[in-house]
């Protein structure tokens, strides 16, 4: 009765390495074809490495060349009670009382490279950016609607489109998460937001000079009281 047990045992362990092996090198192929820049072979297969490494594994190489990263992105949050829910959503919002919920955990991260500060803003990071450009993989037509091509620009607006719109699904958990946690005796209705570009400054003029700055709204959403405190938001004001 043992040894057809064990030799049970032992095709279960080979099997289980190679099923291992096999998912590994499966994983790494797929992160390489996800990272890579835009090529033929991308553009027939990058369905797959979306699906994958895109949903659960996400990466962001803009760091460096070909496209390195040129402006910070920043989420900007005004809790707004029932009475100051304009009436008309045309109506521009107030300009004071809004609140940077990004800009300290950047620095924090930038700080100490060893804390969960990186793992913190990742979420929210990421979302910036898709909202921005859509992801690295509509670089390319981004770069051909500006030489003029109306096929890319409308091609680019729509794979953007549900792109921005699950970015600010991020955004608005992110928005009520604050509002709730930082003001805890206060009662909210809704969340404005609103993303600001901050371009880099030139080397040439980074004694004197200061970085442009770029406003988008967001919308006005319904505070959601559903999601998870982190514990780590508090009024600051900007």
């Amino acid at each position: 009765m043992l040894r057809p047990l064990a030799r049970c045992g032992q095709v279960l362990g080979h099997a289980t390495r190679v099923a291992t092996l096999v998912g590994l090198i499966l994983h790494f192929a797929l992160t390489l074809l996800y990272v890579f820049p835009l090529n033929p072979v991308k553009m027939e297969l990058g369905f797959a490495a979306n699906l994958t490494i895109g949903t659960y594994f996400p990466q962001n190489w803009s760091l460096f060349a070909p496209t390195p990263v040129q402006s910070t992105q920043v989420l900007l949050v005004r809790c707004l009670s029932a009475e100051d829910v304009p009436e008309d959503s045309s109506r521009p919002l107030p300009s004071e009382g809004w609140e940077d919920v990004s800009s300290a955990h950047f620095k924090q991260a930038q700080r100490h490279r060893l804390s969960a500060y990186e793992r913190l803003v990742r979420p929210l990071q990421n979302s910036l950016r898709t909202y921005l450009n859509g992801g690295p993989d509509l670089y390319p037509f981004h770069e051909a609607c500006e030489k003029g091509d109306t096929r890319a620009c409308e091609a680019r607006d729509i794979a953007l489109k549900p792109r921005r719109e699950l970015a600010s699904r991020m955004f608005r958990r992110v928005g009520s998460a604050f509002c709730r946690e930082a003001f805890p005796h206060r009662r909210f209705s809704a969340v404005a937001l609103r993303f600001r570009e901050r371009g880099a400054v030139p080397w040439s003029a980074r004694a004197e000079g200061r970085s442009k700055e770029q406003d988008f709204e967001l919308g006005l959403f319904k505070l959601d009281e559903t999601v998870t405190l982190p514990g780590i938001y508090e009024a600051q004001g900007t």
